[in-house]
């Protein structure tokens, strides 16, 4: 069975771990999609793989080929920051306005504490591998997870990076902490992985022998979860995953990250800008489309207050100020 998978693996290699490849060469023109008059830093052959916010106003977005980008204005306006790469950088987590960590291709780790006017590379272990998520819970916790069964945590804020146990050999996609103690990481092969100590231990939730590939897992609490896969697979949890439930799915396509924006509202994205939205916690979903926008989405960021960010391909930036009511691109939002 090890063997077949590892074929599998060759053969169906899940999209996160290889999006950052397989999109990044897609012959797209080059065009400007700033609010009119404005000198837009966002370009059509921009392809954004993760977003993180601190606070209501700052908002953080990575990608293709080193790219950084910050808003300190809700999305109305971005720049570019360099921390000196060109690897695909495919995850990011800030604990505060001001600090933040960047995860990518070879083992990528970057840390600011000056909203990005400079950056440091901090040491990683596994230096041949994809990190494709980081969250961190403050300023010293905080968790990646990768390809090849990656699971790194610090509590030092990166001072120092430690490869936790986990011997499967799985593409480890996602990961949400409620706490610093208590959180949860989605896989392929369908691992889904729970720790109620900081990490030290990870015991496996199993879902009845199935073998789809997750790509997004979101916790708003800890008993209240939902994860999603590939051709559209969603299941919701109300007891902390001790039994998760298939619900239904209002498409086909891959579903990449899932995200609460109330207690009961939630969105996941995914391939050909599939939307699916749900308003109960997870039990029912709904399609959910944005006009004109066929093209994939991978990145989730809500904030607080309730203001959320899609990212993804062909540079586009999707904002909601209303809790998902309305849902307007970067490039209108300043008119």
């Amino acid at each position: 069975m090890r063997h077949f998978r590892k074929l599998k693996r060759y053969l169906l290699p899940c999209f996160i771990a290889t999006v950052a490849g397989l999109l990044a060469f897609y012959p797209l023109p080059s065009r400007a999609m700033g609010p009119p008059g404005v000198d837009s830093v966002i370009n059509r052959s921009d392809k954004f793989y993760d977003v993180s916010v601190a606070g209501e106003e700052h908002v953080w977005v990575v990608g293709y080929f080193g790219a950084i980008l910050h808003s300190d204005d809700g999305g109305k306006s971005w720049s570019r920051k360099s921390a000196g790469t060109k690897n695909s950088l495919l995850g990011v987590s800030f604990a505060s306005e001001d600090e933040g960590w960047v995860v990518g291709e070879y083992g990528t780790i970057l840390h600011t504490k000056d909203r990005g006017v400079t950056w440091e590379i901090q040491e990683t272990p596994v230096p041949d591998e994809r990190l494709l998520k980081v969250a961190m819970v403050d300023s010293k916790e905080g968790w990646v997870v990768g390809t090849y069964g990656v699971i790194l945590h610090t509590s030092d804020g990166g001072k120092r990076w430690e490869r936790q146990t986990f011997d499967e050999d799985v593409v480890l996609n996602d990961l949400s902490f409620v706490s610093a103690t208590e959180g949860w990481i989605a896989g392929e092969f369908g691992t889904i992985l729970h720790t109620t100590d900081g990490g030290k231990t990870w015991a496996p939730q199993n879902l009845d022998g199935s073998d789809d590939k997750f790509s997004g897992i979101a916790f708003r609490d800890s008993e209240n979860g939902i994860i999603v896969g590939t051709g559209g697979v969603i299941y919701y949890t109300q007891d902390g995953g001790e039994t998760w439930l298939r619900t239904n799915k209002p498409a086909e396509d891959t579903l990449m990250k899932v995200r609460y924006i109330t207690d009961k509202r939630a969105f996941a994205v995914g391939l050909r800008g599939c939307i699916s939205l749900t308003d109960d916690g997870g039990k029912n979903w709904t399609g959910y489309f944005l006009p004109f926008h066929y093209t994939w989405l991978c990145g989730i960021a809500v904030t607080p207050g309730g203001n959320g960010y899609f990212v993804g391909n062909s540079g586009n930036i999707f904002v909601t100020k209303d809790k998902g009511q309305r849902w307007t691109s970067y490039s209108e939002l300043g008119k």
